[in-house]
């Protein structure tokens, strides 16, 4: 695992410069743009910038868990999916509606924003417990005694949440490709990580599923 677990004075100040201008970058920007529905996507890039500020500065991989070296081209094919898909969900819901679920709003936005902090909220407890472990106590850890990848299903979780956050039913048809990217990440680096575990009872993501 190679997560920066020493305090960095230039890099904290950098990341609480960073934890100020993305939550004032976000807010004038879709107040200034948008004459409704101004507070989803306030709400939710600024938990998305914070998040990210939060792994950057912990050296945390990108989706990856960071407790093993992960595949560097299922990384680069994450990253050409991610981005376009984030943007793409965006701009359907602020700017452009091209397939807005409107039938379901404002509840199935609000619902998507309580998944997509429980994934980030799992994600960060997870990147807490990695930074204060070994491979080898890892398994005896929280969470990961019975889920093998719990930040992968962090990350899984957040993807969904985009996808309601936004209510693209596009976005929706295109999530199972981001899905399949990430359980395909997951079950790469079982295959190193399974040695660490002697209880077979433990589930890869999602106990009694996958």
């Amino acid at each position: 695992m190679n997560f920066n677990k020493k305090l960095k004075w230039g890099k904290l100040l950098w990341c609480l410069f960073l934890f100020v201008y993305f939550f004032f970058f976000f807010k004038n920007l879709f107040l200034s743009s948008l004459s409704q529905n101004q507070l989803i996507p306030i709400i939710f890039f600024i938990v998305l910038s914070y998040w990210m500020i939060i792994e950057y500065y912990f050296s945390s991989p990108f989706f990856q868990s960071g407790i093993y070296e992960y595949h560097k081209v299922l990384r680069i094919f994450y990253s050409l999916y991610f981005y376009p898909f984030l943007i793409f969900n965006a701009i359907d819901y602020c700017y452009k509606n091209f397939s807005q679920i409107n039938f379901l709003k404002p509840t199935i936005n609000i619902l998507g924003l309580l998944i997509f902090f429980v994934g980030t909220v799992l994600r960060l407890i997870t990147l807490f417990f990695s930074l204060n472990s070994s491979l080898n106590n890892l398994p005896q850890m929280p969470i990961y005694k019975k889920i093998r990848q719990p930040r992968y299903l962090a990350t899984l979780i957040q993807l969904i949440g985009i996808a309601f956050t936004f209510s693209s039913f596009i976005g929706l048809l295109l999530l199972p490709i981001g899905i399949l990217i990430i359980i395909a990440e997951a079950k790469y680096e079982d295959k190193f990580l399974k040695k660490y575990y002697k209880d077979t009872k433990t589930f890869l993501l999602i106990p009694k599923i996958i």
